[in-house]
């Protein structure tokens, strides 16, 4: 009884965080890492402040239980710094319905899935509040 307990603490962690990964990439543009405090997210292309290139599209993926629209946020704009990125316009963010959630946690299914979907941009006129941002980090 003890080890199976054991064994489901060990394997919650991998259960409960949010992953991500780079879809595609623009491979034109080869940019330094930045950091994730100076990678705001935009709900639309129209609310980005300056003009922009398109680093690269970021999936990302976690349990609805555990995870929460926040958690994959951060998992986007943590992705989108290691690429060079400055900001991220979200492209989708969905849910599974409630009752799916339950289920597909109790029975531990990936049906309670929460997704989101960003495009990682560069934008060459905010380089100094990214600076500003990332320094003594």
């Amino acid at each position: 009884m003890r080890s199976i307990i054991f064994a489901a603490l060990a394997l919650s962690p991998i259960a409960c965080g949010s992953r991500s990964h780079i879809v595609a990439r623009n491979s034109a543009l080869t940019l330094s890492p930045t950091c994730a405090d100076a990678v705001p997210v935009y709900p639309d292309r129209e609310h980005v402040p300056f003009d922009y290139y398109e680093v690269a599209l970021i999936g990302a993926e976690g349990n609805s239980v555990y995870n929460g629209n926040g958690d994959l946020l951060k998992t986007i704009r943590n992705e989108a710094a290691g690429v060079g990125a400055n900001g991220v316009v979200l492209d989708s963010l969905a849910a599974t319905h409630a009752t799916v959630k339950v289920l597909g946690a109790a029975t531990g299914t990936r049906d309670a899935e929460r997704r989101a979907r960003a495009i990682a941009i560069w934008m060459p006129s905010d380089t100094a509040r990214v600076r500003e941002a990332c320094s003594g980090k």
